[in-house]
């Protein structure tokens, strides 16, 4: 269910960028939450209130996203031989649960007022709230996603289309409370305006939960991407096979276990040095990988003509 894809990372990525752009974002949305929820009440304005409460998850998601990006940028230590980084994933996983929730709430308060027939116009008030909204969640979906792409924290990546997300609904509280605005027979337009930022919402939120959820119970890359690393592996001098090649995220970073077939006649040191020369090739072309396990095994040289496992027909 993956809409985002991976970035490439740098191997030692740092979290002070990110944490300085998750405290403007929590500045940005502190100051959302007051505004929508204020004006949307006073307006007369559904449609702004589930926005404040959209909002009011990016907070939350503010805090969450630091606290992952805090604690999974930790070094391994004796009781975490792999690191921290699964806290990461841990955090976008609540993320996607808040927006879940956030969602589920503003979809049954909308659906609610359309059958009541509670849906009033709102003042004109709401308009230029909206419109702020839908700047500044830009500017806070783009100065993010760089923010992403540079530290390679996918949690930051995760953030960045949450605020995406949310300049996307207050366009739709605008349209919505446009439409309500010029006849009384719109009014119902606020709340159904509601409901549809309800399913943005869900939508954002299991999206982003799946994806954590995924790498958290060690899903592999995809397939294509490993049969490159598999003929990556065998342009190495001396290699003769690829076998088991096994990979998993942890956290944002890829591990890679694999077992390389060689001369059974090859010196050990020799081996040693083939098997470096693997894990050096695979560590340097992508830098999401931090680690790489090599069994050397012997293997009797291919009959003529015959066809190594991985390459091209």
């Amino acid at each position: 269910m993956s809409s985002r894809p991976d970035p490439i990372l740098s191997p030692t990525p740092d979290p002070k960028e990110g944490l300085r752009v998750t405290a403007l974002g929590a500045g940005v949305n502190l100051l959302l939450v007051v505004l929508k929820f204020s004006v949307g009440v006073s307006g007369g304005s559904r449609a702004l209130v589930a926005d404040a409460a959209h909002s009011l998850s990016d907070l939350v998601s503010d805090v969450v996203v630091a606290w992952g990006l805090i604690v999974g940028s930790r070094p391994r230590d004796d009781s975490h031989h792999y690191g921290h980084a699964k806290v990461e994933l841990l955090a976008e996983l609540i993320l996607g649960m808040i927006l879940l929730v956030a969602g589920l709430g503003i979809m049954l308060d909308s659906v609610r007022a359309v059958l009541s027939g509670e849906a009033r116009s709102p003042s004109i008030v709401v308009l230029p709230v909206a419109v702020l909204s839908v700047l500044l969640k830009e500017y806070l979906f783009r100065v993010t996603m760089r923010a992403a792409r540079k530290t390679g924290h996918s949690s930051l990546m995760a953030n960045a289309w949450h605020h995406r997300s949310d300049s996307l609904t207050s366009m739709g509280v605008l349209a919505g409370a446009g439409l309500a605005m010029i006849h009384p027979s719109f009014a119902v337009a606020d709340a159904l305006m509601g409901a549809l930022v309800a399913v943005v919402v869900i939508k954002v939120g299991v999206g982003i939960g799946w994806d954590a959820a995924a790498r958290l119970v060690d899903t592999a890359p995809g397939r294509d991407y490993m049969k490159r690393m598999e003929q990556m592996i065998l342009t190495v001098p001396q290699t003769r096979s690829v076998r088991d090649l096994k990979m998993r995220y942890v956290g944002r970073r890829i591990a890679v276990e694999l077992h390389l077939g060689l001369d059974p006649e090859m010196p050990v040191r020799e081996s040693h040095d083939v098997a470096k020369d693997v894990k050096n090739i695979i560590m340097e072309k992508d830098g999401r990988v931090f680690d790489v396990l090599v069994h050397v095994e012997p293997e009797e040289e291919p009959e003529k003509g015959k066809r190594r496992k991985g390459e091209e027909e």
